[in-house]
């Protein structure tokens, strides 16, 4: 290819200001906004494998677990909330009348934030009680069948038509399942083993319905309705949604008469981890990412916390999982690896 002209016969002053940023400055921040996001991801899938080990040495209920994990990551999500409203302030008032008011957001935005809430909390409180129904290798492995859920999901209510991979994924997700569950049932735990299974293939399903509401309010834009809305900033959309999380949490153990209060330093210990590493910033993490990747890259890229969950649990509660559930969960990764974006 011929090297450009010189810039002083190529393009007036107007037409180079015209074309040449819009061409260069834009692709390469967005470039760099998707690198930031990828790796925010590779860090919260860190954070949040140390999930099953802090709810293993908590000593309270399911839900109770899911409060206290909220509760301590509400003040590291509402600082980043109230840094990002400044910005935002101060930006508005560059541009716009100082007369005119900023809303943190709307009633619709926090009319989805706490669906997001409700939808996390359900995740949590069945992600809990299958770790207390089976092992840690189990309860990892059908938690993470999320990225499935996220395509199906985002058939049945964004009109996103699947692929021949997203079929090939699914017989490959579901066979892993299978062969995980029916180990269980044949194992001396029997059915509470059986059941906690079931537990964690629906904390998957309710953790992919959250990463959809999310991607919804982190995108803004057209939606499948054809409603349009602006994107609502991480900070915010975390806060809300941990804020409600928390009180549907603490609702459902008080009304299922759960044990509230930690019993012991290691088990308040336990839930702080999981508010401030596993919550505040590994879902913190996720969620700022969203506003730059799909629901269904970042479900792919967080199936990294199955190896961090499985080797912790193997250090330090000897929890070696069996070959048939080594198995199993390799035909769900495979299953997940098939539908990753190209």
């Amino acid at each position: 290819m011929s090297p450009p002209p010189p810039a002083s016969v190529a393009l007036s002053p107007l037409d180079e200001r015209a074309l040449t940023p819009v061409v260069t400055t834009e692709g390469g921040e967005e470039a760099r906004l998707r690198r930031q996001a990828f790796i925010a991801v590779l860090v919260a899938a860190g954070c949040i494998g140390f999930s099953p080990i802090f709810v293993r040495l908590a000593d309270t209920g399911p839900a109770a677990i899911g409060f206290w994990r909220m509760l301590f990551a509400i003040g590291p999500t509402a600082l980043w909330a109230y840094a990002e409203w400044r910005s935002a302030k101060a930006r508005h008032l560059a541009v716009a009348s100082p007369n005119t008011r900023l809303r943190p957001f709307s009633r619709r935005q926090f009319a989805f934030g706490t669906l997001a809430g409700l939808f996390f909390a359900a995740d949590l409180v069945f992600f809990h009680a299958a770790i207390a129904n089976t092992s840690t290798a189990n309860s990892v492995l059908l938690g993470n069948m999320a990225p499935v859920f996220v395509l199906l999901f985002a058939w049945a209510c964004l009109g996103e038509r699947p692929t021949l991979g997203l079929f090939i994924a699914l017989i490959l997700s579901m066979a892993g399942s299978a062969v995980i569950v029916l180990d269980s049932a044949g194992s001396t735990t029997g059915m509470n083993s059986l059941i906690g299974d079931v537990f964690a293939a629906g904390a998957a399903a309710c953790y992919a319905a959250y990463m959809i509401v999310v991607r919804v309010m982190r995108r803004g834009g057209r939606q499948a309705a054809g409603n349009t809305s602006a994107a609502l900033g991480g900070g915010m959309v975390a806060l809300i949604s941990t804020a409600t999380g928390a009180v549907f949490c603490l609702a459902y153990a008080l009304a299922a008469g759960e044990k509230i209060i930690p019993a012991s330093l290691t088990g308040f210990l336990a839930v702080a981890g999981l508010g401030i590493v596993a919550h505040a910033f590994g879902q913190g993490l996720a969620t700022f990412a969203l506003g730059r990747l799909s629901a269904g890259t970042i479900s792919v890229v967080l199936l990294l916390q199955i190896v961090i969950g499985i080797s912790m649990a193997a250090l330090m509660f000897g929890e070696v999982p069996s070959l048939t559930v080594l198995f199993g969960g390799g035909l769900i990764v495979a299953g997940v690896v098939a539908v990753r974006p190209r």
